[in-house]
Order: C-alpha cells, then structure tokens, then sequence
C-alpha cells in the first residue's frame, strides 16, 4: 500500500510505502505519529465501512429490511468521528492523504475546519469484493473478504492477540487475571507506561495489521531486542506492523534481522517467509516543518539520526563534568 500526504502536520508533503514491517524514525514533532495515525485512521474506517456495507448486504440476501447505502457513505459517517485527529499544516487550507493500493485509489481532502472529501475508485472495487465473496448463513450471520485491511492502532483493536499475550508473559513476567495486572508475581494497581500498553497489546491487539506507536518507550536493551524478533517472527506469519519509534536501537535490531541470513540463529521464530522491511527517518528543518527519506537497507546497518547523536554526545559531556566534579571534591 502506497500512502503519500500533502499538508498533514509538519509535513508540506511526504510519500512511504507499507511492507509488513514499516518503521517511522524521528524525534519529536516530525510527524511520524500523526502520518501512522492518519493511516490508520482513514483505514481504520475503510474497514468499518466494508464491514457495514457487508451486513446491509447480507440482510437484503435474506429478505429481511435493510437500507441500502454505498460504501462511500458508510465511509464518510465512519470517518466522521476521525477527522479531527488529523491536523492541517499551519498556514495551509486543506491536507490531503492518498492511498493506494494495487491498481485502486482513495483520496481524503480535510480543511482546516474539519470538513472532509472523499473520491476515488477504492469503494467501487470494495464493493464488488464485499459481494462476490459475502458468505451468510440461515441465521444471518455472514463473512466475507475485505478488499482492504485496515492498518488499526491499539485503541482502534478489539480482539485478543494471543501470541503477543504469550510474549509479554514470557519476556516481561506479566500476567493477566480478570482486570488485575501482575508483575514478577506482585499485583499493580498503578501500572507503569510500558507495563499498560504492553498489557493494552495482550487485550487487544488482534488485528491483520497494527500501529504501534514508540513501543520501546521504558524497555532496557534486551527487551528491545526481544521486541524487534517479536514483531519480525510475527510479521513472517503475514501480520503487519507500522511502528513509530524513537530508538535508533530497534531499528538497527530490525535491520539486522533483515539482514541475516538465517534469524533463526538469532532465536527469531519463523511464521512462514521472510517479512519485506521499510524504514523512514523523519526529519525536522526547523519546529513545524519536518521532511521524509526513506532509510537505505541494503547494508544491514542504519546511520543514527544526528540530532540524537548530539543528545547524546551532550549526554556524555555531561557525564564527564559530573564524574571532574566528584574527583575534585
């Protein structure tokens, strides 16, 4: 899926494509969580969409009453509770998000007052879809193939991922019972960051292609690693993951995964064939105005981004006058 934005955030204009595993790398305000979340969000109601227009369809295959309304207008009343987590870019009248997605396209025009347009013939081929292979029983319930699968955050999940459940138990000693959280054996009534949304990913991270955003927040150097043959070994079974990060760790874990030549070497759990990887280093010329490159894979290695690596040569600086301080007195 090809994805490109005009006026969306600090971007005057960006352009990535989806593989099962997509990084976003950047530091604050670069727009690589508002570019994730208005993928998700505009897919995100795609999604809903094709799934209403399936249950009207399903009720008129069985006699019973049901209005019939396309699936652009289901797309436009589902996308109405989203667009005002989008943000045009300051100064600008409208952002515009275009996907595409093998030969159809979808186009979303959102000015700067939350009014929103849609064209494109996505919802014409989804519709076809959503027909030719809608299955419903005697009962009324009914399945069918999506045309397109939606890219959700953890807060737009619904059902359980048991492998990631598995992951978080095995890696981080957590456990779930009921609405209780234990951590190392003792209960937690005010759970840490990292524990409440690794805990979030357990409950409800149950979708064909999922948005995690900076999910090494608070993990030492391990867990990092655990995390980057988590999402690889996953990915390799045919799930997605756009993920936003700061951590130039996790991207050089997956990059290396990438690049080996045999992960399982590297206690990664193959689901099936090796996972397609893009990343993308979002970059600020100035507060408000960010740019995308697409970061060069093919020598196992990615280059850290240089504003971190002057936080942290700072960091050492800093280090060093604390460690003078301590000898001199």
């Amino acid at each position: 899926m090809e994805v490109y934005v005009r006026n969306l955030g600090p971007l005057s204009e960006a352009a990535v494509k989806l593989s099962p595993i997509t990084l976003f790398i950047g530091v604050n305000r670069s727009g690589k969580s508002i570019l994730a979340n208005a993928i998700s969000a505009v897919t995100t109601a795609f999604a809903e969409a094709q799934r209403e227009y399936a249950r009207l369809y399903a009720e008129e295959r069985l006699g019973r009453y049901a209005k019939p309304k396309s699936l652009a207008q289901l797309f436009n009343e589902k996308f109405q509770g989203e667009v005002f987590s989008i943000p045009v870019r300051r100064g600008e009248r409208e952002a515009v998000i275009s996907i595409k997605y093998g030969d159809a396209s979808l186009v979303v025009t959102i000015d700067n007052v939350a009014n929103f347009s849609v064209k494109g013939d996505m919802f014409e081929k989804a519709e076809k879809t959503t027909r030719d292979t809608l299955r419903v029983s005697a009962r009324g319930d009914f399945d069918y193939t999506p045309y397109l699968y939606s890219w959700r955050t953890l807060g737009r999940c619904q059902r359980i991922y048991p492998e990631a459940l598995r992951w978080i138990t095995k890696t981080f000693d957590i456990v779930l019972m009921g609405d209780a959280v234990y951590e190392g054996g003792n209960a937690y009534r005010h759970v840490s960051s990292m524990v409440e949304s690794l805990v979030d990913l357990g409950r409800r991270g149950g979708c064909q292609n999922l948005v995690l955003e900076e999910p090494e927040a608070h993990l030492h150097d391990d867990a990092v690693f655990e995390l980057a043959k988590f999402i690889y070994g996953q990915a390799s079974g045919g799930r997605g993951f756009l993920v936003t990060t700061h951590s130039d760790l996790l991207a050089a874990w997956v990059a290396a995964l990438a690049s080996h030549p045999d992960p399982g070497e590297l206690g990664v759990e193959l689901a099936g064939g090796r996972p397609e990887v893009r990343m993308y280093r979002f970059r600020l010329r100035a507060v408000g105005d960010a740019y995308v490159e697409e970061v060069d894979l093919s020598g196992g290695e990615v280059d850290m981004d240089e504003l971190q690596l002057k936080v942290m040569e700072e960091l050492s600086k800093a280090l060093a006058r604390i460690r003078d301080a301590l000898r001199a007195a």
